[in-house]
Formats: structure tokens, C-alpha cells, sequence
């Protein structure tokens, strides 16, 4: 992953040619990092898991996570790019519960406020990882994988809000 840095501040911002930051944030997220062949995504209550760009498309038992992959894609204006806090994190934000650990990679996106529907801009999208680390990730097991899809199915087993978005997000398009 090669990455073009400017520092303001606190801030270094990252300008990654050759991968993609989305992410879904509402009442709960999905974060994507696509690098090559490489999908990591992270999903609230779940967990994470680095798997091929073509499982993710083609694979039914993905489906419901492609469709959340391609909201995040609409959401993402500039989807090259993520940002290095160092000061603050996280904790520091407009959603500060939203995570159990302090993260300090970020994206800047469009989020839905679940309450209202509405759309707003910011920095709500905080990775777990630095996303450089992508690059050496394996992909998960595939023990792994079928415990974080049983887990999955668990916690999402229809979100009704996803039609919703997604309209909300073609709206911004």
C-alpha cells in the first residue's frame, strides 16, 4: 500500500491510490478496506475478517455484507483516502460509544443518524486496524469465517433499515 501524506496538526492524511476506505455508520457500522484482491471488513458486535474482493462478490452467504460493501462505496466520496489522528481518536467524537477501544484511523463519509434518517458528514468511520497492516493480513480461516457468518446471521438477521439507506445514500449520488 502506498500512501501520499500531508500533515495539519494532529492529522496526517493518507491519499492511497491502489485501496479503498468505506464504511456504513448508523446504529451499527460495517468498514470495508479494499486492497488488491484483500477485503477486510469489520462489522459492530461481530467482529472482523480479511477475505478475496471475488468471495465477497460472488458468494451468496455474503450477500447481505455486499449489499452494506456498496451502500459504503455511495456513502465514500473520496474512497482513497483515510486519516492518522494523533492526538484524538475516537473517544473524541460525536459518537463516542460507539467503540469499545480508542482507534485513531479514520474515514471521512457521509453517516446516518438511525434516529432521524438523516444524512451528515464527518469522521464517524474509525478503523480497528491501521490499514497499512492490510498488506501482510492473511485471509481468515475458513473456521474463522463460518463462526464470524454464524455470528453474523445472529446480530443481522434482516436489517429493514438497509432499504432505507441505501435510498438515503442514492439521494446524495
Amino acid at each position: 500500500m502506498n500512501g501520499v501524506i500531508n500533515k495539519d496538526g494532529c492529522y496526517y492524511y493518507h491519499n492511497v491510490k491502489n485501496a479503498e476506505f468505506s464504511g456504513v455508520f448508523a446504529e451499527d457500522y460495517h468498514f470495508f478496506i479494499k486492497y488488491e484482491d484483500k477485503v477486510y471488513m469489520e462489522v459492530k458486535g461481530v467482529g472482523e475478517v480479511v477475505i478475496s474482493f471475488d468471495e465477497l462478490q460472488k458468494n451468496k452467504q455474503w450477500k447481505q455484507c455486499k449489499q452494506y460493501y456498496d451502500l459504503s462505496l455511495l456513502l465514500t466520496k473520496d474512497k482513497h483516502s483515510v486519516v492518522y489522528d494523533s492526538i484524538y481518536s475516537s473517544k473524541n467524537t460525536n459518537h463516542p460509544n460507539a467503540y469499545s477501544d480508542v482507534r485513531f484511523w479514520s474515514i471521512h463519509t457521509s453517516f446516518i443518524d438511525a434516529e432521524t434518517k438523516a444524512i451528515t458528514e464527518g469522521y464517524a468511520c474509525h478503523y480497528k486496524i491501521n490499514p497499512y497492516d492490510l498488506v501482510d493480513m492473511e485471509y481468515t480461516s475458513q473456521k474463522n469465517i463460518e463462526l464470524f457468518q454464524q455470528d453474523y446471521a445472529k446480530a443481522y438477521v434482516f436489517f429493514k433499515e438497509l432499504d432505507t439507506y441505501n435510498s438515503l445514500a442514492k439521494q446524495l449520488a
